[in-house]
């Protein structure tokens, strides 16, 4: 007997320690930049976290810690790697898991009551739908969060960003509909929308803002590619509509989006195109 409760030897006390599956990537940088984890795990170091149990893990599925524009280049590779991934799930104990993934397999106009899409014909959102199914399988309690388009410099992340910073001399219209919805969100506020939302006790969150079409977006970011901008057709894509009720700056029931339209284009300024603060 220790402090008055019973002991079994072969009780294993829970692990006080925390891990970062994707330390390195994007959103690792930003997030680690401002919390400290014990361990930092890349897919050079993977086996670390094997037979190990953490009070806190965080786990990003490959499409954000890679990008999706990179993953949708190379479908056997995802598919290798989310197999390997699942296959070790059982490897690692954590009380807490926050598994960031991507809207994917949401609907175009969900929120996070709308149930996840269970099949896809789309080699990469099914393996967005394996991962999540897996890691909620096996874990008890998980956060997780699903991410819309990735606003970042860096490659692979977002099809139109990439366009629109490597336009070399190209004078083609841009192959994007310019009324379809782009959801932007940035790298360095991931921390403050996930930890906010950790002590809620809920299943998941997107933290979707206010939405901006593609033309929007040029506009913001690229106003010397403006004449790129092809007319709207019949039939094309409406682009991502969906809302949030728990991210702690876009969303709240009552007066809708607490960033504008406005806002969100200085915010892409800011982290994408500074020069044009003000303009």
């Amino acid at each position: 007997m220790r402090g008055g409760m019973w002991y079994h030897p072969e009780h294993k006390v829970m692990s006080t320690e925390t891990a970062f599956l994707g330390a390195s990537t994007v959103f690792g940088k930003n997030w680690l930049g401002h919390r400290y984890f014990d361990y930092l795990i890349n897919r050079e170091n993977f086996k670390l976290t094997f037979g190990k149990s953490f009070r806190k893990m965080v786990y990003l599925d490959t499409a954000v810690a890679n990008g999706p524009a990179a993953m949708r280049k190379d479908p056997e590779g995802d598919a290798r790697t989310t197999r390997y991934l699942i296959n070790h799930l059982a490897d690692i104990k954590p009380e807490l898991t926050i598994f960031v993934t991507t809207c994917d397999m949401l609907e175009p106009t969900a929120n996070e009551d709308t149930p996840t899409i269970k099949q896809s014909d789309d080699p990469y959102v099914q393996n967005r739908i394996d991962m999540y199914e897996a890691v909620n399988r096996q874990y008890g309690r998980v956060l997780n969060v699903h991410l819309p388009e990735i606003a970042t410099k860096e490659p692979g992340f977002s099809e139109l960003i990439d366009t629109l910073f490597k336009p070399g001399k190209s004078t083609k219209p841009l192959p994007f509909a310019p009324n379809e919805y782009h959801q932007f969100y940035f790298p360095d506020l991931i921390m403050k929308d996930v930890e906010v939302c950790v002590p809620l006790g809920i299943p998941a969150i997107i933290p979707a803002s206010v939405p901006l079409t593609t033309a929007e977006v040029v506009r913001a970011i690229a106003p010397e590619q403006i004449k790129r901008l092809r007319e709207p057709r019949e039939g094309d894509p409406l682009g991502s509509n969906r809302t949030t009720r728990h991210a702690w700056q876009w969303w709240h029931e009552d007066p809708g989006y607490m960033a504008s339209k406005g806002d969100h284009k200085v915010l892409l300024q800011h982290y994408l195109r500074p020069e044009l603060l003000g303009t």
